[in-house]
C-alpha cells in the first residue's frame, strides 16, 4: 500500500473537509420539510406554553396555561390572526402551542392549534421529555409509530413527520402496522408531497404486494426523469421488499446502466449504504459486492461510494475502494479525494480497533 499513501497523502486534509459526516435518516431523501419538528422544539426548550386570545384584546395572544417554566416568561408577539380567532371562538377549549426558540433562550414560536386530542399528546410528549432527551429513540419513535393509524390527519401527518426523521435502522425497528391501502390513496397527492418519501418508506416495510407494485412503478418513472426526485426512498424500499433480488434490479436499472445519471447512481449508492449498515451479514456482503462492481464499472463515479460509506463511518467498501484506487483508473482529482481519504480513514480506523483489543 506504499504507491497508495503516496498518492493519496497530498489531497487528505481537502477530502476530509469536503465529506460531510452524519446520520442516515429518513428524511435524507427529500428537501420539502423543516428540519426541526414540533417535537424537537419541545425537547430543546425549557419554556411551553398553551395560548388563547387575549379577553381584553383578540388580536393578541395570552398565556393560559404553562407545560414547562412559567406564565410570567411568556412574551407572546404573535397576533391572532382571523382563521384562527374564528376557530377558537367556536371551539372555547382549544388552545395554541408555543416554545421559546433558541433552547429557551430566543423569541416564543407558535408551533401548532391544538384541539383536545392534539393536546392530550403534546401534554403526554412533556410527560415523556426526559426519557426522549437521555435517549430513548425507539420509545420516542414507537409513541409516532402507534399514531399512524389515528383518526384526525393532523394527527396522522404529525406522526409521519416525526418518523420521518428516524434513522433508518430505527424504523424498522419499530412495531409499525402499515395500512398500505391508505398510504396508496394519499401518496401522490400534490398537497401530501411533503410526506411522499417516508411513505414509500413505509411502503417497503409492508411487504404488500400493492407496495411492490407501487414501488416498481416509482422506479420505472424514475429511470426516465432527467432529475430523479424519489428514487432514494424507492430504491430503499425495494431492497426492503425484495433483498437480493431488489439489488439486482437496481444494479440493471441503474448502477449498470451507461445513460443513468450521477445523481440517480448516488440515490442508489446511498440507498444500499443505507441497507448495508443494518442488514444481515448475507445481505451486506450482497451489498459490498454490487457496489464493488460499480465501482470498478464506473471508477468516475467511485466518490458517491466512499461519500455515501464515509457518512455512515462505515468502511465495508475500504479493500475495494483501495484495489480500485492502486489500478490507476481514477483519473480526476474531484474523485480521487473522496475515495483516498475514505481508504486513509478507514486504515486509520483498523489501526486504532488493532491497539484497543
Amino acid at each position: 500500500m506504499q504507491s497508495f499513501k503516496r498518492l493519496a497523502a497530498p489531497f487528505a486534509l481537502a477530502a476530509t473537509i469536503s465529506l460531510p459526516a452524519g446520520e442516515a435518516s429518513a428524511c435524507a431523501f427529500h428537501t420539502y420539510l423543516p428540519e426541526r419538528t414540533v417535537v424537537d422544539m419541545l425537547l430543546e426548550t425549557e419554556n411551553v406554553v398553551l395560548a388563547r386570545p387575549d379577553s381584553e384584546d383578540p388580536f393578541r395572544f395570552t398565556a393560559v396555561a404553562a407545560l414547562e417554566g412559567t406564565l410570567e416568561q411568556a412574551a407572546l408577539p404573535t397576533l391572532v390572526d382571523s382563521t384562527t380567532r374564528r376557530k377558537m371562538s367556536a371551539n372555547p377549549e382549544d388552545v395554541v402551542l408555543f416554545a421559546r426558540d433558541g433552547g429557551g433562550y430566543g423569541p416564543f414560536v407558535r408551533l401548532a392549534y391544538l384541539d383536545g386530542p392534539y393536546r392530550e399528546i403534546v401534554e403526554t410528549i412533556m410527560e415523556r421529555k426526559e426519557d426522549w432527551v437521555m435517549g430513548d429513540d425507539l420509545g420516542r419513535y414507537q409513541f409516532f409509530a402507534d399514531l399512524l393509524s389515528h383518526s384526525d390527519p393532523t394527527i396522522r401527518a404529525l406522526a409521519l413527520r416525526e418518523l420521518d426523521t428516524a434513522p433508518y435502522d430505527l424504523l424498522r425497528a419499530v412495531d409499525l402496522t402499515v395500512d398500505t391501502d391508505a398510504i396508496l390513496r394519499d401518496l401522490w397527492q400534490i398537497y401530501e408531497a411533503p410526506y411522499v418519501p417516508i411513505r414509500l418508506l413505509l411502503l417497503g416495510l409492508s411487504d404488500s404486494d400493492a407496495a411492490r407494485a407501487e414501488i416498481r412503478r416509482g422506479l420505472e418513472t424514475e429511470r426516465l426523469r432527467p432529475t430523479a426526485f424519489r428514487l432514494g426512498p424507492l430504491a430503499t424500499a425495494l431492497v426492503e421488499l425484495d433483498g437480493a433480488e431488489g439489488i439486482a434490479e437496481l444494479e440493471t436499472l441503474f448502477l449498470s446502466e451507461p445513460g443513468a445519471s450521477a445523481e440517480a447512481q448516488e440515490l442508489v449508492v446511498e440507498a444500499l449504504a443505507i441497507h448495508a449498515v443494518s442488514s444481515t451479514p448475507e445481505m451486506r456482503a450482497r451489498i459490498i459486492s454490487a457496489l464493488a462492481d460499480f465501482a470498478t464499472l464506473r471508477p468516475d463515479r467511485a466518490d458517491a461510494v466512499a461519500r455515501q460509506f464515509q457518512i455512515r463511518y462505515d468502511f465495508g467498501m475500504a479493500d475495494a475502494l483501495a484495489e480500485l484506487l492502486e489500478s490507476g483508473t481514477i483519473r480526476s482529482a474531484k474523485v480521487l479525494i473522496p475515495v483516498s481519504t475514505y481508504v486513509m480513514m478507514a486504515r486509520q480506523d483498523q489501526t486504532m480497533m488493532t491497539e484497543f483489543q
